[in-house]
């Protein structure tokens, strides 16, 4: 399936910081993983809310592939969409877009697997049907 900005239910603005670029007056390859990180987080909030880390239920990242497309210049305005595109059973997979303002395709991108995990124990966690139907309505569409 071919992915386009319409794919996406959900996108996080990002606020660029002075100390984001780099010297060659790029916005720095660590720094738009950390962007990343702020639309899973916003992503979570939004879709499973305070049903993350009910009882020691939350997920940890086990890999995540980023790749960069095309400069990001901190004087420009960015969004990252997040969306889950695959559910298993004990893990999910996220693909996120760092997209420029008006632009429609990305300036990187980033494929994660997520994995359920109970804090309490230290163990693998089954992902909770619960989690399963907010994800479906969400991405309006039967993951699996």
């Amino acid at each position: 399936m071919d992915i386009s900005l319409s794919h996406f239910n959900h996108l996080t603005p990002v606020q660029i910081r002075f100390n984001d670029a780099d010297s060659l007056g790029h916005i720095n390859n660590a720094v738009i993983q950390e962007y990343f990180d702020l639309g899973r987080i916003n992503y979570f909030d939004k879709v499973l809310g305070d049903r993350l880390g009910r009882a020691g239920q939350n997920v940890v990242i086990v890999s995540y592939t980023t790749d960069f497309l095309t400069e990001s210049i901190p004087y420009n305005s960015f969004s990252v969409y997040t969306k889950v595109t695959r559910l298993g059973q004990k893990s999910f997979n996220m693909l996120q877009w760092l997209v420029k303002s008006g632009n429609s395709l990305p300036n990187a991108t980033c494929n994660s697997v997520m994995a359920g995990f109970n804090r309490n124990t230290h163990q693998g966690l089954v992902i909770p049907d619960e989690w399963r139907d907010s994800f479906n309505h969400f991405e309006k569409s039967e993951l699996f």
